[in-house]
């Protein structure tokens, strides 16, 4: 009998045993088929890969837009002077109200400190001068040209991007670098920006300031003025999606996929800084080659910030679905390329932060003249001056017909012909 007994309790446990293994593969496979979108190295990264995985826009793409590899799987996860040579061919992709100025100014610097080529348009003045490229206007149109043993190094300027006319104007080399935002804080930041806080005043004037844009939300404002329709799924008009394309969810998530071929990095503007640092390496720059000090950033009216129920919330979110799908994708690869970076990485963030502070902290002290940055792991000594502090705070159209103006200049010695 005790036999007996002992032969059952073996069966019972050799059956448990088979469905713990049943139900730990089932685990496994299905946490492979998440994984597997991105592949992911790190198991531990301030939850940047939990958020990353479980995300709902991240989990509404499908997965075959995963399967091959990505632009950046190859890459290494640091680069240093012993490695890799300074890129100096770029594009940059300017989208509206993401930070993309503060980011534009990262690369005019880089131009002006290492005499480069930068593609800039003839007029130096005039409404729109600064744009390459819109609906109206042409990249090889608006062009300056330089002469034919002359190439391009930077195009940073607003400019809707075109792979084909891009291609056409910058070297084979060119490595290229977008720039993206939370829609939803887009879609605040441009009913600032366009005032359109004060219309909602005008038209009702009862209304409390925090319910301004749920107003211009609920009551389809935007829908009557021009300006309005257009920061709707704006960014992915600037990278090159048709406005009449960007509800054909197909469409956009095929022209996502060609986009993550081509682009080595897209910066995140909630990430900006890990951006920054992710984008040194990339391209082998050293940190005095991306500081920066953030402008035309938007603050809330008498500090008010807008009161959006949740509802508002969806519309926004609906109106922009173009652009949600955009930054996601971006935003999961971005936070993708930072888990496969190694330690140093994040000590370098912590590093690039501490200076940016004393950078914004020397340039509004106006009675110090100079403050000297210490030698680091990632940098060498150098010093900050009154005028890098002005360069940081002179406007970008100021900058731009600086540039234009020397450009013409250089030009003209060299006896070239352009079109005024």
């Amino acid at each position: 009998m005790l036999l007996v007994y002992w032969k059952k309790m073996l069966s019972a446990w050799k059956i448990i045993g088979l469905f713990v293994i049943v139900i730990f593969v089932i685990i496994h496979k299905s946490n492979i088929n998440v994984n597997s979108k991105l592949q992911w190295t790190s198991h531990n990264l301030d939850g940047l890969e939990k958020r990353a995985m479980t995300s709902k826009a991240f989990k509404a793409i499908p997965d075959r837009y995963f399967v091959r590899k990505s632009y950046t799987d190859d890459m290494p996860n640091e680069m240093t002077k012993n490695t890799c040579k300074k890129q100096r061919n770029v594009i940059f992709v300017k989208v509206h109200k993401t930070g993309s100025t503060t980011a534009w100014g990262i690369f005019t610097r880089f131009v002006q400190a290492n005499n480069l080529n930068m593609v800039l348009p003839k007029r130096d003045n005039g409404s729109m001068f600064n744009y390459l490229s819109s609906k109206y206007l042409k990249l090889k149109e608006t062009v300056l040209q330089l002469p034919k043993n002359m190439s391009y190094n930077i195009l940073c300027n607003h400019a809707i991007y075109n792979k084909q006319d891009f291609e056409k104007i910058m070297p084979n080399d060119t490595v290229r670098i977008g720039i993206l935002r939370d829609p939803l804080s887009v879609f605040k930041s441009a009913f600032y920006h366009f005032s359109f806080n004060r219309l909602v005043m005008r038209k009702f004037p009862n209304v409390k300031r925090s319910l301004r844009l749920h107003e211009f939300i609920v009551k389809k404002i935007y829908q009557q003025y021009a300006i309005g329709r257009s920061f709707t799924n704006g960014m992915s008009y600037d990278f090159g999606i048709p406005k009449s394309k960007t509800s054909n969810t197909s469409f956009v998530l095929e022209y996502i996929r060609e986009l993550d071929k081509d682009f080595k990095l897209v910066i995140i503007a909630e990430l900006f800084d890990e951006s920054l640092v992710l984008m040194r390496r990339y391209l082998c720059w050293d940190i005095q080659d991306i500081l920066y000090q953030p402008v035309n950033k938007g603050v809330w009216r008498n500090n008010v910030k807008p009161n959006l129920t949740r509802e508002d919330i969806d519309i926004v979110r609906n109106l922009n679905n173009a652009d949600n799908l955009l930054y996601h994708f971006f935003k999961t690869r971005l936070e993708n390329q930072i888990i496969q970076q190694n330690d140093s990485f994040h000590t370098e963030v912590r590093h690039f932060k501490k200076i940016i502070a004393s950078v914004h902290k020397f340039c509004r002290n106006t009675k110090k003249r100079s403050c000297i940055i210490e030698k680091s792991e990632w940098n060498s000594e150098f010093v900050l001056t009154r005028q890098f502090c002005d360069q940081l705070v002179t406007s970008e159209l100021d900058v731009l017909r600086k540039m234009i103006k020397k450009a013409k200049q250089t030009l003209v010695q060299k006896n070239q012909i352009w079109e005024r």
